[in-house]
């Protein structure tokens, strides 16, 4: 793990914390191929991250632990940079509803090399302080083989515990993959360069293919036959 600055702020909790979850990642190899990093909400800090971020950003990685959220957003593509600042800062605005983000976004490393990531944050509270640990993942190999199905123009997905099948179009697809990752039927609207009533109508389109109630149970049941 690679610390930043100097905090004085529960430094002896933060050395733990940071050596523990260091002997973590390097016992682990897996962990070569994903990036993970660790916020302190109420510092407004990154307080570590792993070799995978520090080989992600190169050399400016220095300016992650400066500059904080602002510089990893300047890294996102830019008609998606407003969403996903949206939501992060929406997220770690108290008060804390929420202990769990999942995001998809493209942005591009070090190498000028635009990739695909999933990013997922969580949430704990270390005393008084709230941390945030990031994991990025990059997924562009599973971006590939999703927009060679979505070619198709009719997609059915069966699921185990039925014999009930949910065909949807790919347009529909990707609108319910939006839909799981937390966006609202604007944002989709704008990421996907159709009408607000456009989104909408696809939202309740799927909501009753999949013959529920609601999108909260849309999301649970489409989960259970798709990834999401």
């Amino acid at each position: 793990m690679i610390p930043i600055g100097k905090h004085k702020v529960f430094d002896l909790t933060r050395n733990f914390l940071i050596s523990k979850i260091s002997k973590i990642i390097n016992a682990d190899e897996s962990s070569k191929n994903s990036m993970i990093s660790i916020y302190v909400i109420e510092t407004e800090q990154f307080l570590c991250c792993n070799e995978g971020i520090k080989k992600f950003i190169g050399e400016n990685y220095p300016k992650l632990f400066d500059q904080g959220w602002e510089f990893w957003f300047e890294l996102i593509d830019f008609k998606e940079s407003k969403v996903v600042k949206e939501k992060i800062k929406a997220f770690i605005t108290p008060p804390h509803i929420y202990q769990k983000l999942n995001l998809r976004y493209h942005i591009t490393n070090v190498f000028k090399k635009r990739i695909f990531i999933k990013h997922e944050i969580f949430m704990y509270k270390l005393k008084d302080y709230s941390l945030l640990v990031n994991y990025l993942f990059d997924i562009s190999e599973k971006e590939k083989i999703e927009h060679c199905f979505k070619s198709n123009e009719l997609i059915k997905f069966n699921p185990s515990n039925s014999e009930q099948s949910y065909p949807i179009s790919s347009r529909e697809r990707e609108v319910l993959g939006l839909i799981g990752d937390g966006f609202s039927s604007k944002q989709i609207a704008d990421k996907l360069y159709i009408s607000n009533h456009t989104a909408i109508s696809h939202r309740k389109n799927l909501i009753e293919k999949f013959k529920v109630k609601n999108t909260a149970q849309l999301i649970k049941r489409a989960s259970k036959v798709i990834d999401l």
